[in-house]
């Protein structure tokens, strides 16, 4: 039988662990990478400061020593305060919304009406709603909560465990990955770049993420379908042999809900018209959120102190990927300070010199897959590596815009796939699904959406995506 300490031997080190390693291996870089830097020049169309790719030159050295790698994390916190300010206000104000459950009743109450229907082709119309919450809000965990009744709806329906899962998890990750308005991922990245924040870009979003819905819609109607005909195929089985038809939890849809829904849709209508009108994206953004938080809270019956908790409550889910957007943009401090960010650069672009620049942004998708891995939180990684693509970006003669695609899909995709990732270990603990199961169902969604992620990068480099 293991035990706890053999557990603990085989623990994932820690978001922040990993984040600090790498601040470490930051700093042991400045002994031994040569510093050296780009010629910036103004863009005459764009106003933005680009890299002359001709310009590299060798600079003195500043290597880093060990009180700076302690330093780079406040002063990494106090660079990306922004962001790691933004990602608190927007997980409390979020959580305030979620804990009146009013979404949870409405999508309950539609599943609740299709329940018994074994039309296959229902399935698109369930995943919908749990593929739209996301893309729009950036928050995908949330919708683990509607997982129970995904399930039961999909068993109802002739289908599996498995099925219901795809319905709903798989769904609100796969909108998580279009970053339509999100602003964790998209918002930052974009800022970061000195792009037009949420409305830049989102045509080309909107096409990435119709793609990306019908492929997770075919595979899950596709895996379906075999389990329809035939159930001993299905790839939890063994579960479903076991099932036990216990009705998953129904909330009331209260006149009070509805009026909570109907204030978050015009939120939600007031961040898209935000987004399209160029509003300041760094306050103004995360001041729509607060006064959802506060509106919906009285309108579902709370008091000051009640909306504060609740708030608080909800800052302190998403405390650690606050934290790890300021330890991330410590590395970048690391590296600018001993001037070798545009030596990486610089070595980085000469690995596809001479390559068409299609090649170089699909290999910007490939760099994010894998820092994916190290850092889970999409404005961490955004803070870590926006700062060295940016100018991969100019010196391979791609726009922010692809720079920005490649990395919405590299922290996207990959997230189907990582065990570190709180909503897909959290849906097969709730479902029962083991994980090597899971991951027999996910890794087709996940070969399909990078397929269709460097299709879009293709389109990008060769277009030459802009701002708009």
């Amino acid at each position: 039988m293991e035990t706890l300490e053999t557990k603990k031997k085989r623990a994932f080190p820690h978001s922040l662990v990993i984040i600090f390693l790498l601040i470490c291996v930051a700093a042991v870089m400045t002994w031994v990478v040569p510093a050296g830097e780009y010629v910036r020049v103004e863009d005459a169309l764009t106003g933005r400061m680009v890299v002359d790719p001709n310009s590299y030159h060798v600079v003195e050295s500043n290597p880093a020593n060990l009180f700076d790698v302690f330093v780079a994390i406040p002063r990494g916190l106090s660079e990306a305060g922004w962001i790691a300010w933004m990602v608190l206000i927007i997980g409390g104000s979020f959580h305030v919304i979620e804990s009146t459950q009013s979404t949870r009743a409405l999508i309950g109450k539609f599943m609740k009406t299709l329940k018994g229907r074994g039309g296959i082709f229902f399935i698109p119309l369930l995943m919908l709603p749990f593929f739209m919450l996301p893309a729009i809000t950036g928050n995908g965990e949330s919708m683990l909560a509607f997982l129970p009744l995904g399930i039961l709806i999909a068993r109802s329906m002739g289908f599996d465990a498995m099925t219901g899962l795809c319905i709903v998890t798989i769904a609100s990750s796969t909108g998580y990955c279009t970053g339509l308005f999100s602003a964790f991922s998209t918002g930052t990245a974009q800022s970061l770049v000195g792009l037009p924040v949420l409305s830049s870009g989102l045509w080309f979003r909107i096409l990435g993420a119709v793609l990306l819905f019908a492929a997770a819609a075919f595979w899950t109607v596709r895996y379906a379908w075999m389990v329809k005909k035939d159930p001993t195929k299905s790839y939890c089985y063994d579960l479903e042999r076991n099932a036990s038809e216990q009705e998953a939890e129904i909330v009331e849809l209260t006149t009070r809900r509805k009026l909570c829904l109907v204030e978050f849709l015009l939120g939600i209508c007031t961040i898209v018209y935000a987004a399209l009108a160029g509003w300041d994206f760094k306050t103004r953004f995360p001041a729509i959120f607060i006064i959802m938080a506060v509106v919906i809270g009285l309108t579902a019956g709370y008091d000051a102190n009640k909306i504060a908790s609740t708030f608080v409550d909800g800052a302190k889910v998403v405390l650690v990927g606050a934290l790890v957007t300021g330890f991330s943009k410590g590395i970048s401090v690391i590296l600018a300070d001993a001037n070798i960010t545009d030596t990486i650069v610089h070595a980085l672009s000469s690995l596809v010199v001479g390559l068409p620049t299609q090649i170089g942004a699909m290999a910007m998708l490939l760099v994010q897959s894998v820092l994916n891995c190290f850092i889970i939180s999409s404005s961490g990684q955004a803070a870590a590596t926006i700062p060295i693509m940016s100018p991969l970006g100019d010196v391979l003669g791609l726009t922010q815009q692809t720079v920005v695609m490649a990395f919405l899909y590299g922290d996207g995709f990959s997230n189907l796939l990582l065990p570190m990732n709180a909503s897909i270990m959290g849906a097969c603990a709730i479902s029962g699904i083991t994980y090597p199961q899971y991951m027999r169902r996910a890794i087709r969604h996940y070969a399909s959406y990078m397929v269709i992620g460097f299709i879009m990068l293709f389109i990008a480099a060769t277009i030459k995506l802009g701002p708009f």
